[in-house]
């Protein structure tokens, strides 16, 4: 794989991209790619395979592109993946704590905390998806990365639980955060407030998106 040029390369504080390619093996999948948004919660949108995930590891810095222009710093940016990323030998309050290397006494005062407490002190292995989802969004949202990238955050949440979590990433929560999230079903995504929502049409190699809000 190309290793990224350092060269004229720009590093945005916002959500703003340009001239971005990366291929993967015999797929071109973003040529002179660009995307810009004016507002701090971005939302991509489309099907399966179309290369939401792939934009949010290549913003983060978990995959290397093959060049751009311009695209947000990945040095303080934390990626949440569909699956499951948790030490299931360690409690989630160890899981919290190993990765933010934040104290519990700090964020046992975060409001959303009480959405985990029942079950933050079993082992990971021991929890259920929807509480092991629970656990990573509450860690990254106290861990404060200046770019939050998401990948489908509600999967394995139920309805209930998506209303309870989704106010913690909007407002005052958020404030100095740029989110970035993926996510394909539409009642979820009627909750998030103040977002630009980008369309993607599952063509390659993709050079733009949709914008819909």
């Amino acid at each position: 794989m190309p290793i990224l040029s350092q060269t004229n390369l720009t590093r945005s504080k916002n959500i703003i991209i340009d001239g971005l390619f990366y291929s993967y093996k015999n797929l071109e999948v973003f040529r002179k790619f660009s995307l810009q948004s004016d507002r701090a919660t971005v939302v991509l949108r489309g099907p399966s395979g179309c290369g939401k995930t792939t934009l949010l590891k290549l913003l983060s810095g978990n995959l290397i592109l093959d060049k751009a222009t311009v695209i947000p710093p990945t040095n303080n940016s934390c990626l949440v993946l569909q699956e499951d990323s948790l030490f299931p030998w360690l409690t989630g309050t160890e899981n919290i704590s190993i990765l933010t290397r934040l104290k519990p006494e700090h964020f046992k005062q975060h409001p959303m905390y009480k959405l985990i407490t029942d079950f933050v002190d079993q082992k990971a292995c021991r929890m259920s998806y929807g509480q092991r989802r629970l656990i990573e969004l509450f860690r990254a949202i106290v861990f404060r990365p200046q770019f939050l990238y998401l990948d489908e955050p509600f999967n394995f949440l139920d309805e209930k639980h998506i209303g309870l979590v989704v106010p913690f990433l909007q407002g005052e929560f958020m404030q100095g955060i740029n989110l970035v999230m993926s996510n394909h079903h539409r009642d979820d995504l009627d909750m998030i407030k103040q977002a630009n929502v980008f369309q993607f049409d599952g063509l390659f190699p993709i050079t733009s998106l949709e914008r819909l809000s």
